[in-house]
Parts: C-alpha cells; sequence; structure tokens
C-alpha cells in the first residue's frame, strides 16, 4: 500500500498515476521517492525568490499559483539506491515510464528542464486552474 504523506495534498486522479509511475519504474528495478508533492503559493514563492532576491542558485521559473504543484498536480522526484537518496540515475527512463503512464515530465521543458518533475494538467491550462475550472 501506499504511504499516504507522500501524496498528502495532490488531486486523487494524479495520485492513481503517480502510484501506476511508481510500480512501473518499480518493475524495472528503479526505486524513487517523492521529494515534494504539493506545494503551497507562499512556498512557491519563496522557492521563486531563491537565486533572484534570496540567497542560492534558482531553481524554478514560477511564481505562486504559476506552478502545478500548487494544484496538487505535480510531484518532484530523487532515485533512492542502497537506501540512500541520489539525484544520478536513468532520467531517460524515468521520463519515458512517465509518458506511458500519461504524465508530463519536466525534462522536455525547453526554457528550464526539470528532469526530477512530473506533472499531469487534467487537459486544462494555469489559468483555467487558477480560474477554478474542475
Amino acid at each position: 500500500m501506499a504511504e499516504v504523506g507522500k501524496y498528502a495534498g495532490l488531486d486523487p486522479e494524479f495520485r492513481a498515476k503517480l502510484e501506476l509511475f511508481e510500480r512501473r519504474l518499480a518493475e524495472r528495478g528503479i526505486r524513487v521517492k517523492i521529494v515534494c508533492g504539493y506545494r503551497s503559493p507562499e512556498e512557491q514563492n519563496r522557492l521563486y525568490a531563491q537565486g533572484r532576491t534570496e540567497a542560492g542558485k534558482v531553481v524554478t521559473n514560477a511564481r505562486g499559483g504559476q506552478s502545478w504543484h500548487n494544484f496538487g498536480l505535480a510531484a518532484d522526484y530523487a532515485f533512492v539506491v542502497n537506501g540512500q537518496i541520489t539525484w544520478k540515475g536513468p532520467w531517460n527512463i524515468f521520463g519515458r515510464i512517465a509518458h506511458e503512464c500519461g504524465l508530463e515530465w519536466g525534462g522536455d521543458f525547453k526554457r528550464f528542464p526539470d528532469r526530477p518533475h512530473v506533472q499531469w494538467r487534467k487537459g486544462m491550462t494555469l489559468s483555467q486552474m487558477r480560474a477554478g475550472a474542475k
């Protein structure tokens, strides 16, 4: 059974897609862990400030309300090797399996590739999500 905590705040349909995605990765011997799922607009703004008005390097181009994380429709993953989190792993396989599960993969982003990121738009735009479309 999936851990509830790692899926907290995520859309139930998106959660089901993530569970399938994780199972398919596991079938290939690839272990992953969600490192970020739902993110509040305030938290998003803090991340946006990083590398701009705050110390650190830029980690996102999205302000609060401009990220699928803010709607529970995005997750960032890391690989787990020997019980340890790592950012080194088979990202191309990760991306291919994400696509097979109906997810968008951040590694395909042109302006700011984000290999750990997967999202599901539910057939909507961010503008529609912000307007409260269901």
